[in-house]
């Protein structure tokens, strides 16, 4: 990714890794892993070598360890103008939840 990249596109994708039981125990975060960048290389239609994973999704689908990834991980996918495609952890803003709104409501 060049400094003069421009940014083309950006998605939230949230990706279902429950394939990752198909594989045995000690395979399934690799495997995780290699799902994300199949998944956003199909949908962003690049080459799998073009997609950069960050840091971030990495630690999250390695955080229980190697046999037990996520189910599910919600990803923010950028395509930028040179062919990239990052790949970051999409993380919410904060929205109200139902117990802040019953706390205002008493």
């Amino acid at each position: 990714m060049s400094e003069s990249a421009k940014v083309e596109v950006e998605r939230v994708y949230v990706i279902n890794l429950r394939r990752t039981r198909e594989v045995s125990r000690t395979k399934r975060s690799p495997y995780a892993v290699r799902l994300i960048r199949r998944f956003v290389a199909r949908h962003m239609k690049v080459d799998p070598e073009k997609v950069r994973i960050d840091n971030s999704v990495n630690e999250f689908v390695w955080s229980r360890g190697i046999k037990k990834p996520p189910r599910r991980i919600e990803v923010k996918v950028t395509k930028y103008s040179d062919g990239t495609v990052k790949v970051t952890l999409n993380v919410p803003e904060k929205t109200e939840g139902k117990a802040e709104a019953k706390a205002e409501s008493k």
